[in-house]
């Protein structure tokens, strides 16, 4: 009878990923981005060994690009070196950025590093160290990028398996966000009889159902602002096919975070940068020892607004704060700090006046009741810009607030 079996379920390592549009001038920051996809890694192959698990999956993508670097490869391979010291197994399916036809140099893999075929869903049986089989694997990779076919239909459980895990790099029921590589649906991979699905392509943590166990472990770092929060991976035991402990790590070197500060009741700078300050500190006690890399959107109708729009106040603002803040123990990197405030005018006041402000008002009111005539001012308006650029649909009566408000704003700074 076969004993519990322990492993670590990762997807979507993206080794050597690029993080571009980061205002980091700093060299810390930098630094710290280069190696965060290394970094969370170790601390995957750390878990594995300090935990002794029987094997650890990777779900796709362990590097970022099919033509993978050399320096991903010997990083990969030297924490692959780790786990076989270990007597740790390594089982991977192939995603659509390190598909099969990818570049390799050719190195020399450990032994324990296993790649599922990628013509055909593949079955491996686990076993302990006396011969005993612990679980079943079953997996299949993409032999190209582009990989649109339905994978999941050529799963099906051996009669005799105690405990199945299928591998799978897919985009289960269309998650929005996410190229449909692989698509399947939830009836799909209940066909394959599987007792645990370790997923990868979505990089957040997401459970699809309870059972079977339909899981995404998500990125171990997260590669850009939106993927906010913890990332990580799943310490998984089962035992006869049910899941009888599990755990997630966070193993992310950097953490994003979006945050939106009202500034309604905050009427000075002095105001302004405390709230900021108090914004980075709870992002650094929530991240788990991580640095942070925060961007942060000021709202609202603040007094503060005239004086942050005022010369280079808003980026005297940030600089004070970002050197402030990057000091500190974890360190938190301020990547944006947006004024999206607005004046605390008396429109109502305005638009009585006779002086030209007053006829700004009156001339957005008249826009904002009339949507014809609205959507010819704004097409006159950005017709140059769109022929350009190509721009979206806008939401025209916002589009108009904003131009009034601006407008304001200049007048009233240059009155002040």
């Amino acid at each position: 009878m076969a004993e519990p079996v322990t492993f670590i379920h990762a997807a979507d390592l993206h080794l050597d990923a690029p993080f571009q549009g980061i205002d980091a001038d700093d060299d810390r920051v930098r630094g710290a981005l280069v190696d965060s996809t290394y970094v969370a890694f170790t601390r995957i192959v750390d878990a594995c060994v300090a935990r002794a698990v029987d094997f650890l999956i990777i779900a796709g993508d362990a590097f970022n690009s099919s033509d993978k670097s050399l320096r991903a490869q010997l990083r990969f391979r030297a924490e692959a070196q780790r786990l076989h010291a270990a007597g740790i197994p390594v089982y991977i399916v192939q995603g659509n950025h390190d598909p099969a036809s990818g570049w390799s140099a050719g190195l020399e893999l450990p032994p324990n590093v296993h790649y599922f075929a990628t013509d055909r869903v593949e079955r491996m049986e686990v076993r302990a160290a006396d011969g005993e089989t612990l679980c079943a694997l079953y997996g299949r990779g993409y032999a190209t990028a582009a990989t649109t076919s339905n994978l999941s239909r050529g799963f099906k459980r051996e009669i005799g398996d105690e405990t199945a895990i299928g591998i799978l790099h897919a985009n289960v029921g269309g998650q929005e966000g996410y190229a449909p590589y692989a698509p399947c649906t939830l009836d799909d991979l209940r066909a394959g009889g599987m007792d645990y699905w370790a997923l990868g392509h979505i990089h957040k943590p997401l459970d699809v159902l309870d059972t079977p166990r339909v899981r995404y472990s998500g990125s171990p770092q997260g590669l850009n602002p939106k993927e906010e929060g913890a990332h990580g991976c799943w310490v998984v035991t089962m035992d006869h096919g049910e899941v009888v402990a599990e755990e997630f790590l966070d193993t992310a070197a950097v953490r994003w975070a979006r945050i939106e500060l009202d500034a309604t009741d905050l009427a000075d700078i002095d105001s302004i940068a405390a709230g900021v300050r108090a914004v980075c500190t709870a992002e650094r006690e929530n991240a788990s020892g991580a640095p942070v890399i925060v961007r942060i959107d000021l709202i609202g109708r603040s007094a503060a607004h005239i004086d942050l729009a005022r010369g280079t106040s808003h980026a005297d603002l940030l600089d004070d704060v970002r050197q402030e803040e990057l000091s500190g123990s974890p360190w938190v990197w301020i990547d944006r700090l947006r004024d999206r405030t607005t004046n605390t005018i008396d429109l109502d006041a305005i638009r009585e006046s006779s002086d030209f402000a007053g006829d700004l008002v009156r001339i957005a009111d008249v826009l904002a009741a009339d949507q014809s005539a609205r959507d010819a001012f704004l097409g006159e308006a950005l017709e140059e810009i769109d022929r350009a650029v190509g721009l979206e649909a806008l939401d025209g009566a916002t589009l108009i607030d904003q131009a009034r408000d601006i407008c304001l704003d200049r007048l009233l700074v240059e009155e002040g």
